[in-house]
């Protein structure tokens, strides 16, 4: 049955088993830490940005101009990506920890996410089970 998989349905798999393994972790009070979700986000937009070129390229025949379109589309591609990195950061209360900033507190065993913009940032402190998995309940919040 693998053989008949392509790699991009095998990842589009493991993408998918990543946010069902956080959401049952959630059921249990627990989350993966931020530095996993950006990684998983920035591994999921690069694959479904390749994915349609592979499929473009084989059914096309090879031309000059396609590397031109496919460096705009890379880069519209990449504002975009930015775009939604940006706007998931500030959401408070997400299910998905993704963040721009946060600082892991080996000592004390708990994360820092800051959220929000310049103005009104909110420090949110998470219990750190292990480096890959925290407390997804805020232990306690600050706000500037």
């Amino acid at each position: 049955m693998l053989k008949h998989l392509t790699i991009f349905r095998i990842l589009y798999l493991l993408f998918l088993v990543f946010a069902l393994i956080h959401f049952v972790l959630g059921l249990f009070g627990l989350a993966f830490t931020p530095g996993l979700w950006n990684v998983w986000f920035f591994g999921l937009c690069l694959t479904l940005f390749i994915h349609p070129w592979t499929i473009f390229y084989k059914t096309r025949i090879f031309q000059w101009y396609h590397l031109i379109f496919q460096a705009l589309s890379g880069f519209f591609a990449l504002l975009i990506w930015l775009i939604i990195f940006f706007f998931l950061s500030f959401i408070p209360d997400s299910s998905m920890p993704i963040s721009i900033d946060y600082q892991v507190n080996s000592k004390d065993k708990e994360i820092r996410i800051i959220r929000g913009d310049l103005l009104h940032e909110i420090h949110e402190y998470h219990d750190l089970v292990n480096p890959l998995i925290m407390k997804s309940k805020v232990k306690y919040k600050i706000e500037n």
